[in-house]
């Protein structure tokens, strides 16, 4: 089972839910595909640009690992993974 857990700004496009756990093995894009068929384009909009790459400020890590370091969407995710998806804080 994937846990995805999701930071509330994010969860506005899943009707609130921040845990939603999946019986999926693939790659990253074909996780965020089924999570987006299930919930609709708005949670497609909310994470990735016009080009379909994922936004600047969002961040994804698949068991504690940024996934822009493994290999970006193409990403490997296991069975039991969790796989976080933040956005990006900035501060000063």
């Amino acid at each position: 089972m994937v846990k995805l857990v999701l930071a509330s700004p994010i969860a506005v496009a899943t009707q609130g839910e921040r845990e939603i756990d999946l019986e999926f093995e693939g790659t990253l894009a074909q996780l965020f595909d089924v999570v987006s068929g299930k919930y609709g384009r708005q949670f497609h909009q909310r994470i990735f640009d016009g080009d379909g790459r994922l936004k600047r400020f969002v961040n994804v890590y698949v068991n504690g690992e940024d996934a822009r370091y493994i290999k970006g969407l193409e990403t490997p995710i296991p069975r039991d993974a969790t796989v976080d998806l933040l956005p990006a804080i900035a501060g000063g």
